[in-house]
């Protein structure tokens, strides 16, 4: 199978190196791997986004020469807040010809709330509020599909992984069915993938993102287009879970997953 979302030292949260990345993923007998390095553009001066990208794309090269014969190394990135920082964006896209480009958000202003989700203190957050930041999330999730151009939608329950796993505070993501059908329907007819990312399982969220109860209503839909992603910042979580995840999926009527080469997508099977 192949991994198409894992975050090499160029990331500010991960240390592995390409390296260690495709080692393991030789290991655990993957057939190829996309490493996408975060590119947040809200914070794309401070971690000097640019030149991270410049360094995972040689790192790359090198790993290609290197683990080609064993292993295929896609060249990737994962672009969040894509509509905050465009010329940017476009900047960091025209430095090589990418394999596949993620879409996601991690960050959304609500209110007096301005910050990445992932350090947001949702513990004593009313109820109401965590509401109102959710739909101001799949609302920004579905102008980034309207307006930007790019071929996985990724992690798209990633804010309950802390609302629910981090902070237990037990939110129904079914609450927001009316958002996310909308969202599946945009991305069936763009033809974009909806990623499952495993990250979250065997820790205390537990969840695929997003769970097998909405990734059952996208196929239901008409939803075709499906990626597999550990989202891995180290290298025991490459590939996590995907033996049982393609069995899971194949329950529920996938028979294969995309595979992107030069941002064209074909249907692998399991």
């Amino acid at each position: 199978m192949f991994d198409f979302h894992i975050h090499s030292c160029h990331s500010h949260d991960s240390k592995q190196t390409l390296d260690e990345i495709c080692r393991r993923a030789i290991e655990i007998g993957l057939d190829g791997i996309a490493v996408c390095d975060h590119v947040d553009l809200w914070f794309a001066e401070e971690l000097r986004a640019e030149q991270a990208i410049r360094g995972c794309i040689a790192d790359v090269k090198e790993a290609q020469k290197k683990y080609g014969s064993r292993l295929t190394v896609l060249q990737g990135l994962e672009m969040a807040e894509y509509l905050d920082g465009p010329e940017t964006a476009e900047r960091i896209l025209s430095l090589c010809e990418f394999d596949v480009i993620l879409g996601s958000v991690h960050s959304v202003r609500f209110e007096t709330i301005e910050d990445s989700y992932s350090r947001i203190d949702f513990s004593s957050m009313p109820v109401e509020r965590i509401d109102g930041f959710l739909k101001k999330y799949f609302k920004k999730i579905s102008e980034m599909i309207e307006r930007t151009d790019f071929d996985v939608l990724s992690h798209l329950t990633c804010p309950l992984r802390y609302i629910n796993g981090k902070y237990k505070r037990n939110i129904d993501i079914l609450h927001y069915r009316k958002e996310v059908f909308t969202i599946f329907e945009q991305i069936i007819q763009k033809e974009i993938a909806l990623e499952i990312n495993t990250s979250g399982l065997g820790e205390s969220f537990g969840e695929h993102m997003p769970p097998l109860s909405l990734i059952q209503s996208y196929v239901n839909m008409g939803g075709k287009r499906i990626a597999l992603a550990s989202d891995a910042h180290v290298p025991q979580n490459i590939g996590k879970g995907f033996t049982e995840t393609a069995a899971l999926l194949q329950d529920i009527g996938f028979d294969g997953y995309c595979v992107f080469r030069k941002r064209k997508a074909e249907i692998r099977s399991f």
